[in-house]
């Protein structure tokens, strides 16, 4: 069996290149491997020319890939949002890969410690800090209150178990509107805007894609009773966060908890830094520095030995659903 030619390109850009060295990743290949690794435009050429596998670690750009890499079978990338990724133009006989499920443990502390905030009055708390008011504003148990998820892969599946576990009512939406253990009523694409009035927090945990651009806008969050709050997860041009700035103004809304931003990293003028009752994260509040990279690394070698076998991968991308 000849040996699979491996190319792995960092950014050193990227918020994971620090945990993505060389050697780490040279340690843990099976047998019948030859790796370059690279980190300069340069290197990704002269990789692209022989490789038959890519491992990608931040964005790089993958144009041209038919003339640049005509050995290219596979593209593993190491974040689970592959936007970017379908929009360069993959030629068909490449399979993409992403990290899907990586943040698993982490989305679920994430998730439950958002809602756990807007029920406890924290955004609200915050606003008022910063004031310098002191206005108490007391809350009971989440127990028996509804979220609503927006998303069941396994963001969302995550977030399920955890919010289900602290005894809230847990209303799912997904695409296919496959039925969750942790999940009280499931329902399937429109189908959610029906269950937002008794929503108490819209969790949102949706892959980017062109049916969820825009998704949660004005209409949907005047929907929302004016107790609900709102926590995005997800990709940050799924929701209105202008629409919802207004309403957390006017207190159409109670509060909000945003780790993913209409725009990465947020500029320093915009009015979302002081909106009221808003608690922002910098899209790092599914990101766990030590375990990332060693689960992201298995998944890959896992990956690497079904390529050299011909075996089915795991965590394929499907370019017409964009996850």
């Amino acid at each position: 069996m000849q040996p699979t030619r491996l190319h792995v390109q960092v950014n050193p850009a990227s918020a994971l290149a620090a945990a993505f060295t060389e050697a780490r990743i040279r340690g843990g290949l099976p047998g019948q491997v030859t790796m370059r690794f690279g980190q300069t435009p340069e290197a990704l050429e002269e990789g692209l020319a022989e490789a038959e596998a890519l491992l990608l670690v931040g964005s790089a750009p993958l144009h041209d890939l038919p003339r640049r890499a005509p050995h290219l079978r596979w593209i593993s990338y190491t974040s689970a949002g592959v936007e970017w990724l379908l929009q360069a133009g993959l030629p068909p006989g490449v399979t993409l890969t992403n990290a899907s499920g990586t943040h698993i443990p982490k989305a679920a502390e994430f998730a439950l410690l958002s809602v756990l905030m807007l029920n406890n009055q924290m955004p609200f708390f915050a606003t008022a800090q910063r004031a310098h008011r002191w206005v108490p504003k007391p809350a009971g148990t989440v127990a028996g209150q509804t979220a609503l998820i927006l998303g069941m892969g396994a963001l969302g599946g995550a977030a399920a178990q955890a919010l289900s576990r602290q005894g809230l009512r847990v209303i799912g939406n997904s695409h296919s509107g496959r039925p969750h253990p942790d999940v009280t009523l499931m329902t399937q694409g429109d189908g959610f805007r029906a269950h937002l009035p008794e929503t108490d927090y819209l969790v949102i945990t949706l892959p980017l894609t062109p049916a969820t651009h825009g998704l949660v806008g004005a209409a949907e969050l005047d929907l929302l009773p004016r107790h609900a709050g709102v926590v995005n997860l997800g990709r940050g041009e799924i929701l209105d966060a202008d629409a919802l700035a207004e309403r957390l103004r006017d207190g159409r809304l109670a509060g909000a908890v945003l780790d993913a931003l209409p725009q990465e990293p947020l500029p320093p003028d915009s009015p979302l830094w002081d909106t009221p009752n808003l608690v922002i994260t910098p899209h790092c509040g599914l990101y766990d520095p030590e375990a990332y990279a060693p689960r992201c690394l298995d998944a890959f070698f896992a990956n690497l030995a079904r390529f050299q076998a011909g075996e089915p991968l795991q965590q394929v991308v499907d370019p017409a659903r964009g996850y």
